[in-house]
């Protein structure tokens, strides 16, 4: 079991900030279509847009020249919580900023990541949200995928220095890797981050927490309804066994909507499980159909 001490104390994502050329627009879609309500704007022009969590805002839409990650913030109890975290990340040789209680440092393949204080909770956020009576409803982020060139690199510094833990890990056909999922010691949730090995550094993907399978099947509907064009799911995903759908936001991002992820009570003794992105039940233990390719990349074995 990896030691204690290399946590940095995280609990859980917080929220997640998207660049967009026009963020009122995103902003908008999100709010019309996607099941989120505006908690504020910004000078700059930042929107900031709140879920149904125990956070003021888990979705920002930040003025930028093309859609992508601009950060996303994980969650550390206190302000002491933070300051240790801060000490720790330059005590391993990352170069970090701090002010206004926030403290920021990118990761090898240059993926901007903050830490803040919020709301502490012992079990993961969804498990305390009130069943929702309208939909769409998503409570939370629990999970981004972020794409590296070096992808030895990235998750080494997931590893290492932020102090997660593998789930598993998806391989090619050669034994290349192809994605790992990770997650923070003792939180319970089977991932809080992918890292997958991409042509470029890229954000691969932004997922949020729904209530419940009833919750899910609304406002999955929902979505339909209101013109969004879901283009992968429902299904069932190996890793981690969440029920989730894909569909791109306003700005042209994927967002995974997901719900029923495994929890892993027993970090010591789990093991995590090596998958083959030829085995069809890695992507959707369902088989309802092969992944949109701007979403996953070609198929094995075809070159992009």
């Amino acid at each position: 079991m990896r030691s204690p001490d290399l946590s940095l104390g995280i609990q859980r994502l917080g929220h997640v900030a998207l660049t967009t050329p026009d963020p009122a627009a995103a902003a908008a879609f999100a709010t019309e279509h996607l099941g989120f309500t505006l908690a504020g704007t910004d000078p700059d022009g930042s929107h900031l847009l709140a879920a149904r969590g125990a956070d003021e805002y888990a979705l920002v839409y930040v003025p930028g020249q093309a859609p992508g990650l601009d950060h996303a913030a994980y969650v550390v109890p206190d302000a002491e919580a933070l300051e240790r975290a801060a000490a720790a990340l330059q005590a391993r040789g990352v170069a970090v900023q701090q002010e206004d209680g926030t403290v920021r440092f990118s990761t090898p393949a240059g993926h901007r990541l903050e830490l803040i204080t919020g709301p502490s909770t012992e079990i993961p956020v969804a498990h305390l949200a009130e069943p929702p009576a309208l939909a769409p409803a998503p409570i939370c982020p629990d999970h981004l995928g972020v794409g590296a060139v070096d992808f030895d690199a990235e998750l080494a510094f997931a590893q290492d220095v932020m102090g997660m833990l593998p789930s598993n890990r998806v391989l090619a056909p050669d034994g290349t890797a192809v994605m790992t999922f990770l997650r923070f010691p003792g939180r319970l949730l089977y991932h809080q981050l992918v890292v997958a090995s991409t042509p470029a550094p890229v954000l691969h993907h932004v997922q949020f927490t729904l209530k419940s399978l009833d919750s899910f099947y609304a406002t999955h509907a929902a979505l339909l309804q209101a013109g969004v064009e879901v283009q992968w799911g429902p299904l069932r995903h190996g890793p981690g066994h969440n029920v989730a759908c894909y569909f791109q936001d306003g700005a042209g991002i994927w967002f995974e909507y997901s719900v029923e992820e495994e929890i892993i009570l027993d970090d010591e003794h789990y093991v995590p499980r090596t998958w083959s992105i030829e085995d069809p039940h890695v992507i959707d233990e369902w088989n309802s159909g092969p992944p949109p390719e701007a979403l996953m990349g070609p198929p094995p074995g075809v070159r992009a």
